[in-house]
């Protein structure tokens, strides 16, 4: 490995013709040969998504599993210097996005990132999206197989496959490469989890119709074990189901969850059943190139050294947060924090691809929870990672503890925002940051949507508007109880409404609590979600539903905004 790409490992999935297509049909639209909503719908399908302010576009880069190499990593860092704010945030879903491109100039940038094999078909819209996966599937610990060849396969055959074009609405795929479900599978509309099938072969536990947003549900089992080289027949079926069964006329119950919600789960798994048969006569190719076998697990620890074994000032704590053991002996995966939603600038992605060309087996991988993961790094080599991050300002400690906060943008570019998320979660992360706990997650949205997962979230919290005395007043919906684990998704349970600048007050006293009141062995996020959600009501009773004579002028302004708050929200393309 040693800071070398993988040879085997190709990550291109762009082609130049993507590019010239979308300027020619911007072209048919500018002089009017196609029309708005015709045209809408095909520049979601490639990445390019309307935001907030007026005449100004989202690009967003597809990056399936998460995975870029330092070339591509720098193509992005080109675009993102040409953008108007030069930032761009990591996604829960793996992706990059970069905002504020007129356009037209989005055909250029586009080009730009296809010329280093990145693309943005079908990054939006009502398309097979981005397909994310395990950021250590290859090298973790508790590993079935690894699935990123099956990851690869499976975006090349719906990536501009014709019979995945214009579906009823967005479609989710996630692998996990173990039980504990670090992609989130649960809440995909179709989750794959490594398990080794009855024959002793690699096979996925197969979930369908899983989902957040509005009536969120962990996703049904349809197979506990189908063969893994033969995977892609029962996604197609599950894509000709999601065909004629979803709802083309009510866009908000058109998600597949719905139709499961609506069938029932035996009439929903018998009509799946019937889709699969009916794909059986006249299969995908299976997946033969791919040599899977089960992985050899060394069994060893690594010692972190103490700041003075190292000379580094705060080399042990990143060390005991952000590094942890690969599957093989002297070989660890480092994380490297990026704090406010995933919020990055070009010189910070540049360094990235530095880091990534010298350090490990060459690729980095993106992850769920808005960070970069560094893989197979030596041991002997992370003083120098940590010497380097450090001068980078991407040295933090921390990731993975409660103050590694999850984030959407919210109201700063989202046209469906109502609050700004990421301003929450700089309040939460300068008062957690010495916590230290490791098995509390808060997760932010700045609406219901769930871009920021808040329904997973051990905390979890998302936007809203509730008027106090006939004012607009900037709140957010605290839920309590949220996680994803081998058992599937088990999500928040709603408290009440809190208003926005009372946050934080509200996060310490149901940590405070939680620290009296769990068990010796308990770690807090356990005692938050195995305790009765409405015994911690009364702990931020007088937090909740604030009184017309209580309110303070505080409550109506979200915090750091430059005015009194609003609450004015625009038409969203997420369900165009």
């Amino acid at each position: 490995m040693g800071g070398q790409e993988q040879p085997a490992f190709d990550n291109r999935y762009a082609d130049l013709a993507d590019v010239d297509e979308f300027i020619q049909r911007t072209q048919d639209y500018a002089a009017g040969l196609l029309g708005s909503d015709e045209y809408r719908a095909y520049r979601l399908t490639r990445g390019v998504y309307g935001q907030r302010q007026d005449d100004v576009f989202m690009l967003r880069i597809k990056m399936p599993g998460g995975i870029v190499l330092p070339d591509q990593l720098r193509r992005v860092a080109d675009v993102i210097d040409l953008a108007p704010d030069r930032m761009a945030h990591v996604t829960t879903r793996e992706n990059i996005q970069i905002h504020h491109f007129p356009l037209d100039q989005v055909a250029d940038q586009m080009r730009t990132l296809a010329e280093a094999g990145l693309t943005m078909t079908e990054a939006c819209g009502s398309a097979v999206r981005n397909v994310t996966q395990d950021p250590y599937a290859g090298l973790a610990t508790d590993e079935v197989f690894d699935t990123t060849p099956y990851l690869q396969a499976i975006v090349r055959f719906f990536l501009r496959n014709a019979r995945a074009q214009k579906l009823p609405r967005k479609f989710k795929i996630a692998l996990s490469t173990s039980p504990a479900d670090r992609a989130y599978a649960a809440i995909h509309d179709v989750g794959l989890v490594a398990v080794k099938g009855p024959d002793g072969q690699p096979a996925f536990k197969m979930l369908v119709a899983g989902g957040l947003a509005s009536m969120p549900r962990s996703g049904l089992c349809v197979h506990e074990a189908y063969p893994a080289k033969d995977i892609l027949t029962p996604m197609l079926a599950v894509i000709d189901f999601f065909q004629e069964h979803g709802n083309r006329k009510v866009r908000s119950k058109a998600r597949i969850k719905h139709v499961l919600r609506k069938m029932g789960e035996a009439q929903f798994q018998a009509t799946y059943e019937g889709y699969l048969a009916n794909v059986l006569k006249d299969p995908p190719p299976r997946l033969d190139h791919i040599d899977t076998v089960y992985p050899g697990v060394d069994t060893w620890q690594y010692a972190r050294q103490s700041d003075s074994e190292t000379g580094l000032l705060g080399f042990h704590a990143w060390a005991s947060t952000c590094v942890r053991e690969t599957r093989l002996a002297g070989l660890v995966f480092v994380t490297v924090r990026l704090d406010r939603g995933g919020e990055v600038t070009a010189k910070n992605i540049r360094d990235l691809a530095v880091v990534t060309e010298t350090f490990g087996e060459g690729k980095l991988h993106f992850t769920p929870q808005q960070n970069a993961v560094l893989r197979a790094v030596p041991v002997d080599q992370l003083p120098d990672l940590y010497k380097q991050l450090l001068a980078m300002g991407l040295g933090k400690a921390g990731a993975d503890t409660i103050a590694d906060i999850t984030s959407c943008p919210g109201v700063t570019t989202c046209n469906l925002g109502i609050t700004y998320s990421r301003s929450l979660a700089d309040e939460l992360v300068a008062m957690l940051e010495s916590v230290g706990d490791i098995d509390t997650t808060i997760k932010i949205s700045g609406c219901h949507n769930s871009c920021g997962q808040h329904h997973i979230g051990t905390i979890g919290l998302y936007g809203a508007l509730r008027r106090i005395g006939g004012r607009p007043a900037p709140h957010y919906r605290l839920m309590i109880g949220g996680d994803v684990n081998a058992g599937g998704a088990v999500f928040g349970d709603d408290i009440g409404l809190v208003p926005a600048r009372r946050v934080p007050t509200a996060v310490q006293r149901l940590l405070d609590h939680a620290r009296t009141e769990k068990s010796a062995t308990e770690t807090i996020g356990g005692f938050l979600r195995r305790v009765d959600k409405e015994s911690l009501r009364p702990v931020v009773a007088d937090l909740l539903d604030i009184a017309d004579d209580a309110a303070q002028e505080l409550d109506f302004w979200d915090i750091k905004a430059s005015a009194p708050f609003l609450g004015e929200t625009r038409d969203g393309e997420c369900a165009v």
